[in-house]
């Protein structure tokens, strides 16, 4: 009965469409609306599952087909809900679908299997954009979308810069896109690419804070919808500390050929997708970009000095076939350049930069071949075999006081890794899944790094890491969901790992709990055990003893920490939701100098690092985060979060100290209002204001630095100042025109438009022959125009 119901609706909104088209087409600009609708948890097709568009009128919809296809025509532009009911699974709502009439929009819905068994088919459906993709993840985690990336203020389409949004999320120089989650040091963030881990996927990686960078390599003409962790995050999820990107590629259009320009002052991209053929089914989609600053460069039209030149290219290539399964080919990559000149005038060096010459290429590279195989309607096999890696060059010399160019630094790193991953997916039941996979990570690397000791003293210049060679990280996992009734769910699981460089091993067990108590309330429980490696350079850091060379930092053990986090969902109605999570974090065997205050829980950049380091320190993140959100519905939304927080760590001096990033405090404030012109024009005003701690620095030797001519900090005192607290406004403006056969997007952004200064520590000033307090005002504009045709 309930089958002959679902399928005698279909058939009324298939026949209602068919007599509405021709009236439709005449009286406004439409698109195509289709996708796939399939198991959440193991990716087979629904068939016969019904989509619905509401706000539509007539009402358009259609039901899925023998691969769970799904393709609704001529929809009016704008924004709509897009619902799906499947029968035996829990009804899901897509909000706020945006609709242009320039490419075609691609919906991908996933549903989970209802544990109950459902009598009738009139279940209220659900709307939660922030729910994390990975059904696995039960606390600390959300989704977000590419759209979201483009329209937040501030966000410039670079994923990093929109987490930080995010309740638990802080950043620090305004220049760069590092995130500090919960406390911890930018380098414990961990990016993955279709389901792999992948080099700081930055231009300029690293520059300025490891882990970050200038902008983001991808491209949002390719993201799919992907997630974020910032705590206990699943099994399969290892070598992090802070938090996880989940990184995902969409697919290109299968039915016909979609292109995308745009130009903007950060790049000119040209993307493209569609079919190889007409009428089958594999698929093309790419991105290229060049820097405009980099182009005004080669043209001659702007000074070369100082500006970053970069490219990128991202694309995915899908093959799906009958009866062997899906191959995809994916691949990111990036080409930088930037060339720091020197003044040879003694006369005007202010900062120790003035007398410094550098050039910078830095290149990253991660690509991969997937298969996704389905093992009937229970069974997923999902294997992948990658090739990524970095290849960063520095050439630096130092004008002495001789006025004689000198060299100062030499680094040459080529390192990356081969990985083969593959995991098996099967659901039991609607009660329980499994889930298991193994990561084998072959590292590779060539590692030349010559330095000073300290840049004022050129007679010390000297190698202190030359490695060429190979090791291999190994990781396992198992985690398993059990939906012990409708309302509580228990995610468990454990994470093996294996470093062959000092034989070190880690066992981390996985857990998460959701209890919905009452309706639209519930109560989450996290933990986890996660651990995490260095990199490959600071294993092979060298000493001299004796004439002998030696690698005291292989013997280093990995670092680790054990996070217990507490959540409170609070589901007001279908548009607006609060949460609160409480956390703790323990850090433990972290390195650190023996005998000092020196802890890599405070790492930020350090391209001349040469320490040998023992696992001494240990680390604290308390807080509590919270989210008050009202999801885009009626053409406006808003997000409110805040985070309070104490990280402390204690170095092998044996005294508990702030850290670097104990900022202690984090508000956010975003904003959003579409306003509809003419019917089929789109004006967007978005806004975000973020408040915050300054960053703990360390007190400044007056004397010895005077006489020294640089800036030599009392370690006695570590962290024990702060930077005063920081203020961001960030604007942005987008107006979206809908053609018939393109649409177009202006989109005019301001970072700091309130002119915050930043603070970038201390410095020697040649000319006042005093110490003096870096602070800068950075406001960012950024104008862009996109065209889809």
């Amino acid at each position: 009965m309930k089958s002959f119901s679902c399928g005698f609706v279909s058939t009324l909104i298939i026949v209602s469409q068919l007599f509405t088209t021709c009236s439709l087409c005449s009286q406004t600009l439409t698109q195509t609306i289709k996708g796939n609708v399939f198991d959440s948890e193991i990716q087979s097709p629904l068939i016969g599952a019904s989509v619905v568009i509401h706000g539509t009128d007539p009402l358009l919809g259609t039901a899925t087909d023998l691969q769970g296809n799904y393709k609704i025509k001529n929809v009016p532009t704008g924004r709509y809900n897009i619902q799906v009911n499947y029968l035996g699974y829990d009804p899901v709502i897509v909000p706020e679908v945006i609709v242009t009439s320039g490419k075609e929009v691609v919906i991908n819905i996933g549903l989970k299997q209802s544990v109950i068994q459902i009598n009738e088919v009139t279940v209220n459906a659900h709307s939660r954009k922030d729910k994390p993709l990975n059904t696995m993840a039960s606390i600390s985690a959300r989704s977000f979308t590419v759209e979201e990336t483009q329209r937040y203020a501030g966000g410039i389409d670079d994923p990093a810069r929109l987490v930080s949004a995010f309740a638990g999320v802080t950043v620090g120089n305004l220049q760069d896109n590092a995130i500090i989650i919960r406390g911890n040091s930018p380098k414990g963030v961990s990016w993955r690419l279709e389901g792999v881990e992948i080099p700081n996927p930055n231009h300029m990686p690293g520059g300025n804070v490891a882990g970050g960078g200038f902008v983001t390599v991808f491209s949002s003409q390719l993201l799919a919808n992907s997630d974020f962790f910032t705590g206990a995050f699943p099994a399969e999820y290892g070598n992090a500390l802070a938090g996880v990107f989940d990184m995902k590629l969409r697919n290109g259009n299968t039915d016909k050929r979609e292109h995308t320009l745009q130009a903007g002052m950060l790049g000119i991209d040209i993307a493209s997708e569609g079919p190889f053929k007409k009428g089958k089914k594999p698929t093309y989609l790419f991105n290229y970009r060049y820097s405009t600053f980099g182009l005004l460069c080669n043209l001659g039209i702007v000074p070369s000095d100082q500006v970053p030149r970069y490219q990128d290219l991202s694309f995915k290539l899908n093959f799906p076939t009958k009866s062997a399964g899906t191959f995809s080919l994916w691949g990111i990559g990036a080409i930088d350049r930037i060339t720091e000149p020197v003044d040879k005038d003694s006369t005007k060096w202010e900062s120790d930069w003035d007398r410094i010459h550098f050039d910078w290429d830095a290149n990253m590279y991660a690509s991969g071949l997937s298969h996704k195989y389905l093992l009937g309607n229970k069974t997923l096999v999902n294997t992948t075999i990658s090739v990524s890696g970095i290849r960063n060059t520095l050439d630096q010399t130092r004008v002495n006081d001789s006025l004689v160019m000198q060299p100062d630094a030499y680094f040459v790193d080529k390192s990356g890794k081969i990985i083969l991953t593959s995991f098996i997916n099967h659901k039991f039941n609607a009660h329980l899944s499994l889930k298991t996979g193994i990561y084998y990570n072959f590292l590779f690397n060539n590692l030349n790094f010559d330095g000073t000791l300290s840049s004022n003293r050129p007679e010390t210049y000297q190698n202190f890491i030359k490695e060429k060679g190979n090791s291999s990280f190994i990781e396992y996992y198992a985690q398993s969901r059990f939906n012990l009734s409708e309302n509580l769910i228990l995610n468990a699981g454990v994470h093996v790992c294996y470093l062959s460089i000092n034989n070190d091993y880690s066992i981390e067990p996985r857990l998460g709990l959701n209890w919905e108590f009452v309706p639209k309330h519930s109560i989450s429980l996290g933990y986890g055990k996660h651990s995490q490696m260095e990199e490959l350079k600071i294993y092979f850091i060298n000493n001299d003893v004796d004439g002998e060379i030696h690698t005291p930092n292989k013997n280093l053990k990995l670092s680790h920490a054990q996070h217990i986090v507490f959540g409170y969902d609070w589901l007001i109605n279908n548009k607006l939701r609060l949460k609160i999570e409480p956390y703790y974090q323990f850090l433990y065997d972290i390195p650190g100098i023996p005998d000092s205050s020196y802890s890599m829980i405070n790492f930020k950049q350090d391209w001349l690092f040469r320490n040998t380091l023992a696992n001494n320190s240990v680390g604290r993140n308390i807080g509590i985060d919270f989210t008050f959100e009202r999801f885009l519905n009626n053409n406006y939304y808003y997000l409110i979060t805040a985070s309070i927080f104490n990280s402390s760590y204690k170095g092998d001096d044996g005294k508990w100290r702030n850290t670097r990033y104990n900022k202690n405090y984090v508000i956010n404030l975003l904003f959003g209002k579409e306003f509809n012109i003419k019917k089929k024009n789109v004006l967007g005003i978005n806004g975000r204001f973020n408040f915050m701690g300054g960053e703990r620095t360390t007190p400044v030797l007056e004397n010895q630095s005077l006489q020294e001519h640089m800036v030599l900090y009392d370690e006695t005192k570590a962290f024990k100042n702060q930077d005063p607290a920081t203020y961001y406004l960030d604007l942005a403006v987008s107006y979206r025109i809908n053609k018939k056969r393109h649409s177009s997007v202006w989109s005019f952004q301001v970072k700091n438009a309130l002119g915050s200064p930043l603070y970038e520590g201390e410095y020697y000033n040649y000319r006042t022959k005093s110490i003096e307090n870096s602070k800068t005002v950075v406001i960012v504009p950024y104008l862009s125009y996109r065209i889809d045709f």
